[in-house]
């Protein structure tokens, strides 16, 4: 369950960045001078110190191709010199430390992700006949559908008694299992069949089955719900399957692509075409004008484009209801450590 953290108001002045890059598709941008309510910022400056002691920012930022636009090394290891204060005044911090930048003015998306709980056993009996497979190379290649009628037993890690669940499972890409006697088991992504990601919402709005406006991961499932002998050929139309490993249960979230345990709220998963894992962000939704911190933590197949992010909100029912609800028109600003 996330906290909430009460508002906090930051102001950022106004100010112009120079790029000068062919990355960006607007080296100028002019930025903003309002108030930013900012409700998740303790969370946002504990993530930072543990990004900024583990280096792996500094490692990314190097290799990705946009370096060193998005700030120097040296830079960054003033900045993360200054963060680990616990004296600092966190909201003058950020106005005196960075200046934004954004690469695309056009908004995106921003929808949300969770560790889902599944109900699961070690053996198939009863109703538990649906099969969580492990990662094995013989399925690189083959779509959903072939991979569900040639798995064998050596294949299945464990056993769900929901499809729909399932398919969410690996939609998420990770989650918890419940066993029957109330045990759990962490359930971590261990790879995927290499074909391409096709959307069922999207379906299922091309076929008229849902309205654009009302598509959302409850209103799918409903419908799958509803209409169970519609489900084999709407999974079947995702062709991309994923595969999965076990581990032994603790309270900590799942890892990111990063390689640090998910932080609801804060991590989110952007499209690292475009940046460096470890980038801290402003994001900045359209639709109401709120904005919170976001730092890039994970990546995903359907997550594309400069201003796309998918927030995680957690893990289980309340974090499902969060990631479910989340649609919003998003503009992503960097956070680039000023050069001096």
């Amino acid at each position: 369950m996330n906290k909430i953290f009460p508002a906090l108001l930051v102001v950022f002045s106004l100010f112009k960045l120079n790029l000068d890059s062919k990355q960006l598709l607007h080296p100028e941008i002019s930025l903003f001078q309002e108030k930013l309510e900012i409700k998740n910022l303790d969370e946002f400056f504990i993530f930072l110190k543990q990004i900024c002691s583990s280096q792996i920012l500094f490692k990314n930022l190097k290799k990705h191709s946009s370096y060193p636009k998005f700030g120097s090394t040296k830079n960054w290891k003033k900045v993360c010199k200054k963060v680990n204060d616990d004296s600092l005044d966190k909201k003058s911090f950020l106005k005196k430390n960075f200046k934004l930048a954004s690469i695309q003015k056009t908004s995106g998306l921003l929808t949300g992700y969770y560790e889902p709980i599944i109900e699961v056993s070690r053996t198939k009996k009863n109703d538990y006949n649906f099969p969580i497979l492990k990662f094995n190379k013989k399925f690189i290649g083959s779509p959903r559908k072939s991979i569900i009628s040639d798995y064998n037993s050596n294949d299945v890690l464990l056993w769900t008694n929901n499809k729909i669940d399932l398919f969410f499972l690996q939609i998420q890409g990770s989650g918890i299992g419940v066993f029957p006697d109330k045990k759990k088991i962490k359930i971590l992504y261990s790879g995927n069949n290499e074909k391409e990601y096709s959307s069922i919402g999207k379906l299922l709005v091309e076929r008229d089955i849902i309205k654009k406006k009302n598509v959302s991961l409850f209103s799918i499932k409903e419908y799958l719900r509803n209409n169970k002998n519609q489900i084999d050929d709407i999974f079947n139309h995702n062709e991309r399957y994923i595969f999965f490993d076990v581990k032994e249960y603790n309270k900590k979230s799942a890892y990111g692509a990063l390689g640090i345990n998910l932080r609801p709220g804060i991590s989110i998963a952007i499209d690292k075409k475009y940046y460096p894992l470890g980038l801290p962000f402003l994001a900045q939704t359209t639709n109401n004008g709120k904005v919170f911190l976001g730092i890039a933590s994970d990546t995903g197949s359907a997550i594309i484009g400069p201003n796309r992010a998918d927030l995680f909100t957690g893990r289980g029912k309340m974090a499902e209801k969060k990631a479910g609800d989340l649609k919003k028109k998003l503009i992503l600003h960097v956070l680039v450590p000023y050069s001096n």
